[in-house]
């Protein structure tokens, strides 16, 4: 057996180099003595088919945690609905797909970014019109790097 540092800083008093130590789990070094005993524990807390059955129903509904019982206060992610898929694809399809400030410095995956934001604006949120293809290079980062394209993106659009 492997004579070693002990690299846990509590155990029993084991001194560099003076007691058999056996690698263990992701560079772990435990003596023979602390594997069986890992062994035995783990062999103990066996769990029966039904009491997992038990704790599996115990975590679905009324019984969770994080139940509600009022789901309608819940609102849902509105850009995984229908709506908005269908906006981001009409204006993909209106820009074919490119990078509307296109030039050397393009990279990345397209994204169809709002002109004017989601959250300020939700009567434009599904205007095709409101949207622009940019890839991730030119996607504005910052909210100021917003406010300042917003006309320069209007006028590539064509919108007022």
């Amino acid at each position: 057996m492997p004579v070693g540092v002990y690299k846990h800083h509590s155990h029993q008093g084991f001194q560099k180099g003076n007691h058999p130590k056996t690698e263990f789990k992701k560079g772990c070094v435990h003596s023979e003595k602390s594997i069986e005993k890992m062994r035995e524990t783990k062999m103990n807390h066996f769990v029966s088919i039904e009491t997992k059955e038990k704790q599996s129903k115990a975590k679905l509904g009324t019984k969770n945690y994080r139940w509600i019982k009022d789901r309608s206060i819940l609102e849902r992610n509105k850009r995984n609905d229908p709506e908005y898929k269908q906006w981001v694809r009409k204006v993909k399809k209106r820009d074919n797909n490119v990078c509307q400030l296109k030039n050397k410095d393009c990279a990345g995956y397209n994204i169809v970014h709002h002109i004017k934001s989601w959250s300020q604006y939700p009567e434009l949120r599904y205007k095709v019109n409101n949207g622009i293809t940019l890839c991730q290079y030119h996607h504005p980062r910052k909210r100021d790097d917003e406010q300042r394209l917003i006309p320069v993106f209007q006028k590539l659009v064509g919108s007022n």
